[in-house]
């Protein structure tokens, strides 16, 4: 336990300055269209579709466009079937097993078994309660927004702060309900396989928590990714670089990242057929 938790503290600062390093230019992470050109046309309430910057997953559906139930379903569903799911299982299952996690469960293959199928409900639940079933209730966008600075410390600030304070399905902040609810759901329902020895109202909060921490460190490889990309594809054969930017490559990346929306374009104040209402 106590390696895991050192691994999991000095990620996010190791990651952290890895994005520092390779911010060395400012990315255009939000393409909004110029001033002159939002003057003359009036400018919708929420931001065009167009491109998404490389290197940043999407779901099928507009950016920044309100989501429909059926689309936070589709939200789940990536996560229910994506390889990285049944991968992330199973490089959980053996960490635990490597540092005496879940001790009651044994060891050899047994014992990997009941782990790996123990840390994949952990993952499938997770993603149904705080993909679909509690951003439906509270009308949350279950994905993740990215910042609009270009300085490295707001943006580390902004994902790290996504796990409390979340958005509405037009982009307006407000509290990040359905993830919280939706990891202490998680970690209430592990009571129901876990062994008994690793049950109780401590042992919850201890999930909990590290869920909200696994969700940080996701956040920050959500934001920094295609930062980190682009000043390694500098240095990579033409090859590779055009394989990385290859639609499958792109899915891969979404599948193993999860749902990233943009940041919505800032709409003037005294602009001529602004809508208050979405």
């Amino acid at each position: 336990m106590a390696v895991r938790t050192i691994w999991r503290v000095t990620l996010p600062i190791v990651f952290c300055a890895t994005a520092a390093w390779a911010q060395t230019a400012p990315a255009n992470s939000t393409p909004c269209p110029p001033v002159q050109q939002a003057a003359a046309v009036p400018a919708p309430a929420i931001r065009p579709v167009g491109p998404p910057e490389s290197g940043a997953p999407v779901v099928p559906v507009s950016q920044n466009v309100k989501l429909s139930k059926r689309d936070k379903f589709k939200v789940f569903l990536r996560y229910t079937y994506s390889p990285y799911t049944f991968a992330g299982a199973g490089f959980n299952a053996g960490l635990a097993q490597a540092t005496g996690g879940w001790h009651s469960y044994g060891g050899g293959m047994e014992g990997y078994g009941k782990r790996y199928g123990a840390a994949l409900a952990d993952t499938e639940s997770g993603a149904f309660f705080g993909a679909f079933l509690f951003p439906v209730l509270f009308n949350q966008d279950p994905r993740y927004l990215r910042s609009s600075s270009q300085k490295t410390l707001p943006r580390a600030e902004h994902a790290l702060s996504q796990v409390f304070v979340g958005h509405d399905e037009y982009g307006n902040q407000k509290p990040n309900l359905a993830l919280i609810l939706g990891v202490f759901a998680s970690s209430g329902l592990a009571n129901a396989y876990y062994p008994r020895d690793n049950r109780g109202l401590g042992d919850t909060a201890a999930r909990a928590g590290s869920g909200m921490l696994g969700t940080a460190e996701m956040n920050l490889l959500r934001e920094f990714l295609p930062d980190i990309r682009r000043k390694f594809s500098k240095h990579e054969p033409k090859r590779l670089q055009k394989l990385e930017q290859s639609p499958r490559m792109e899915k891969i990346e979404e599948m193993m990242l999860g749902p990233v929306a943009l940041p919505p374009c800032p709409v003037e104040k005294n602009q001529p057929g602004k809508t208050g209402n979405n």
